[in-house]
């Protein structure tokens, strides 16, 4: 018998669907977690669990490289004495528990049940508010956790309530272990070099606020006011009244080391970046409660606004809760070095993998990646020019013994770095170094590349720029001799057949990647004003794309066949991302995605009982599997199938082992491997998926706006409330592609804070060559555009140039696409006060065109394209008003002859437009 593939596929599909369906039926709550981590960038966290009504705590992240890494949090990390007091008309809970919880990092949200007719609902969060300025980075790096009790009075009388929070710190955020009182609202942990501050506020009218021990809170809502480990607040609330009590929790530590891990002299006293804006905790304290609401506001708006869309609940919260890098993994210096954990490992860098996640620090907060941008360039090898390091724990040959993990803590000082041997595993000829790896050098052309989108800012990409095509030079050095791809060379898949002595190199993933990546350099060095090396990285991945096809499309391993196949497709998916043209012909990518799917759903390889089914489908590497083949399957139309792979990946974690969602590894499931504590770095890269399936992508350089998405088939060919990520303003997106007539999309974008756009990227989704494209702004049309249509295959675009950027605040633009041009109906006069004659409904060489205008002022007569698009100006003059004639000559004002076809006449004054429909015969 012959199986139908194409039938088999379908009915797979089928079936996952409603498997996926069946996850977002209901209510969504992500829960057993034991609680979200929370914390600055690089500072340590803190987590609530509201199933057990304690805390836990680490003043330190660096999951595979701090003390006791091998346990849980609740076994080496617990707050011995902890949790929430709750206090109602005479009654009182301690050490508050509930089961209605949920986590959506980095936020944490918890029901707990009713007291008195009081409700009590806590939500906790990190310092984190969107938006690119200095004082959100300061907030985001700064040692911070907020808890928020919200207190509503579901009763009929007034009554006394208070809430206290508890938290003996028993040294682990630094400090004494128990809490002296600091006035009523407070309590110190002191500590000359370490220490934290716990503090309370309450928005009630005239609170009452105590401190230290316990006391008499259990009878009348009061701690005792002397030394010890709870802060409270109470207050009366009125019949319907609601009532926020706020926990500010801070620490301040140094970090430092006497070993001497990377060069003779080097001190080892990088400390935290927060030391520059405060010199204890109750200075960061003091910051935090000023900014709680704005960020309360901010990031639980930032939360509410991506599950608030129509895409499935449960791939929502993966994007939110897969953003733990950031409070876990991240390290920014006192001197402003940042860079990040890998997380299975003690080590620090790996752009490699970091790259991959960047996407939501860059349209977030995109300091965080000038900051890491510069660190890698900085790192830069001088013995190999341009090539990236992947990380610097050199001399740290034993990452599971505490004393190597402790050294290794530390992040490479710039200072020295530059000829370092680096990551231990790797070694060619028995030399410990990485300047065989192309893919870093990509991947900090990609970083780059990323924040001239996100930022625009010109005078930085510009200082980058040497840097820049210095690292792409690399790449072309890594080449063999008459060819631009790097099929030599190794990457991040360092497979090793033979326990770590050989590497097999990765030509298929070096040689996919380096064409976006030329593409990249190539628009960095238009944008910079380098034409000359714009033309010539054009150039080279020109030559490159066809290199690749004639190297691979017939490769029998090629998408097939390893544990690490969807690399070998990765430069498409990153194209699609970056809205490059397709780098991979459309025959030979499907022809691909075909074998990818042919080969990981059916693994039988690994088929022991160490390795569950689910893993064995995301291969080795798991987060690049749902990241580059899934975003093939998206950049192909195919989100349905996209969204299987993602799914995957969601049930292996959040369905099957909740608790390890925010220590998720890279290995496969070994027996009780999958309960490492080791919080891999590459987790955001689900939002580059988020991104395809928007087909979303700001460029605030160019400003540039594509929006081309690729639809679900459960959200019935529409989009309601998308989250647009954007630095200066986020963004929301409503879309429908439902057919009205000949409208074949209604898209309606607006942002929070104006974002000028002066070009528009559609998807062309009418099946015609001149489809009709209409914008609304302020209630008006915008009529100075020009429509043309780009692309085949998969990517059949509509670019939209406008004659001037529009604003995109918060009322909005609208964009209609038809699939037959905008008819004369539609470009009605705006105010018809004037008019426009001619001789006949002809129009040539040397006949007149008669016209009168009711105010005097500029005047233009254009030629448009009966899709609206401009053709040319034929007239361009200030006019007085009144009547008026002109003869044409069958030019434009720039000497362009105008081809004869029909075209759409239009008079522009002072007073307003008026269009017409006119034949251009033959001159």
């Amino acid at each position: 018998m012959t199986l139908n593939w194409g039938n088999v596929m379908s009915l797979y599909i089928q079936r996952t669907l409603v498997f996926l369906a069946v996850i977002s039926s209901s209510v969504f709550a992500l829960k057993g977690t034991r609680g979200t981590p929370i914390g600055g960038m690089g500072t340590g966290y803190v987590k609530y669990n509201a199933l057990t009504g304690n805390f836990c705590a680490s003043g330190k992240v660096p999951p595979a490289a701090s003390s006791g890494w091998d346990g849980a949090d609740y076994t080496t990390r617990k707050i011995a004495s902890s949790g929430f007091y709750f206090f109602a008309g005479g009654e009182a809970v301690e050490r508050a528990k509930t089961t209605d919880e949920d986590a959506r990092c980095p936020v944490y949200l918890a029901n707990f049940a009713a007291l008195k007719g009081i409700t009590f609902k806590l939500t906790a969060f990190g310092p984190y508010n969107p938006g690119d300025n200095p004082e959100n980075f300061k907030l985001a790096t700064s040692p911070l956790a907020f808890f928020d009790i919200e207190a509503t009075n579901g009763s009929a009388d007034a009554v006394d309530i208070a809430a206290a929070m508890e938290f003996a710190n028993g040294g682990l955020l630094g400090g004494a272990a128990s809490g002296t009182v600091d006035g009523t609202q407070a309590i110190s942990f002191s500590g000359e070099k370490d220490n934290a501050y716990l503090a309370v506020d309450c928005d009630a009218s005239s609170p009452v606020y105590s401190s230290g021990a316990v006391g008499t809170f259990t009878t009348n809502g009061t701690l005792a006011n002397t030394d010890g480990n709870m802060v409270a607040a109470k207050c009366s609330i009125a019949p319907g009244a609601t009532v926020h009590f706020k926990f500010t929790l801070s620490w301040w530590r140094h970090f430092e080391t006497t070993s001497t891990s990377y060069y003779p002299g080097w001190d080892g006293k990088e400390n935290y970046w927060y030391h520059n804006n405060f010199s204890d905790s109750k200075k960061v304290s003091a910051f935090g409660r000023e900014k709680f609401d704005l960020v309360k506001t901010g990031i639980t708006s930032f939360v509410n606004r991506t599950m608030a869309s129509n895409f499935p609940d449960w791939y929502k919260d993966r994007l939110l809760n897969n953003t733990y890098p950031l409070i876990h993994n991240s390290q920014v210096t006192q001197d402003g070095r940042l860079a990040f954990w890998e997380g299975l490992y003690g080590i620090i860098g790996t752009i490699d993998q970091g790259q991959h996640a960047a996407l939501f620090y860059t349209f977030n907060w995109p300091e965080v990646q000038w900051k890491e941008l510069n660190y890698w360039r900085s790192t830069a090898r001088n013995d190999f020019p341009g090539q990236i390091h992947h990380d610097f724990n050199k001399g740290i040959s034993n990452f599971h013994s505490h004393a190597d993990k402790d050294r290794a803590r530390f992040v490479c000082p710039l200072k020295g770095s530059n000829n370092m041997n680096d990551y231990w595993w790797f070694k060619v000829n028995g030399v410990q170094n990485t300047n065989t790896w192309a893919d870093l050098n990509v991947m900090f052309i990609f970083k780059a590349y990323e924040l001239m989108l996100a930022t625009g800012n010109r005078d930085s990409i510009t200082s980058y720029l040497p840097d820049i095509k210095r690292t792409a030079q690399r790449i072309l050095t890594q080449c063999g001799e008459g060819s631009k791809l790097p099929l030599n060379c190794h990457s991040t898949y360092d497979e090793s057949n033979d326990g770590g002595n050989t590497f097999n190199t990765c030509p298929e993933y070096n040689g996919s990647i380096v064409l976006p990546c030329y593409l990249a350099v190539s628009e960095i060095a238009k944008f910079c004003g380098d034409t000359a090396t714009a033309t010539q990285y054009r150039g080279y991945y020109e030559t490159a794309r066809t290199e690749f096809k004639t190297k691979f499309a017939n490769a029998p391993k090629f998408a097939t066949g390893k544990d690490y196949s969807e690399g070998d497709v990765a430069g498409y998916s990153w194209a699609n991302y970056f809205c490059f043209e397709p780098v991979m012909d459309s025959d030979f990518v499907t022809d691909a995605n075909r074998k990818l799917w042919a080969y990981y759903p059916t693994r039988t390889e690994e088929s022991g009982a160490d390795v569950e089914p689910l893993r064995r489908k995301l291969g080795k590497w798991g987060f690049y599997t749902c990241d580059h083949w899934g975003g093939v399957n998206t950049a192909l139309g195919k989100a349905d199938s996209a969204m299987i792979i993602h799914g995957w990946d969601h049930e292996y974690y959040y369905k099957n082992a909740p608790d390890m969602v925010f220590w998720q590894t890279l290995r496969k499931d070994k027996g009780s491997n999958k309960s490492q504590y080791a919080s891999y770095m590459t987790g955001p890269t689900v939002w580059r998926s988020y991104f395809q399936m928007l087909g979303y992508l700001i460029d605030n350089a160019n400003q540039r706006l594509w929006i081309r998405p690729r639809l679900l088939s459960s959200m019935n060919q529409k989009i309601e409330k998308g989250l647009l990520l954007n630095p200066s303003a986020l963004g929301t997106l409503n879309y429908d592609e439902t057919k009205e007539g000949e409208r074949t999309q209604l898209i309606n974008v607006s942002y929070d804070k104006p974002v000028a756009i002066k070009e528009f990227v559609v998807k062309n989704n009418t099946g015609k060559k001149d489809p009709g494209v209409r914008i609304t702004h302020n209630g008006a049309t915008v009529s100075d555009i020009t429509v043309k249509t780009e692309g085949s295959a998969y990517e059949k675009n509509i670019r939209i140039t406008l004659g001037s950027p529009v604003q995109i605040g918060p009322d909005g633009v609208k964009i209609e696409v038809f699939e037959t041009a905008v008819g004369i109906h539609d470009l009605r006069a705006i105010v018809p006060a004037y008019s426009l004659s001619l001789h006949t409904s002809h129009l040539r060489s040397g006949s007149t065109l008669r016209f009168s205008v009711d105010k005097s002022g500029p005047v233009s007569i254009e030629l448009l394209n009966l899709n609206g698009s401009k053709i040319g100006t034929i007239l361009h003059r200030e006019m007085v008003a009144g009547s008026h004639s002109v003869i044409w000559n069958g030019k434009t004002i720039h000497e362009n002859t105008v081809s004869s076809k029909m075209y759409i006449i239009r008079l522009k004054t002072r007073g307003g437009i008026l269009t017409k429909a006119i034949n251009v015969l033959k001159q």
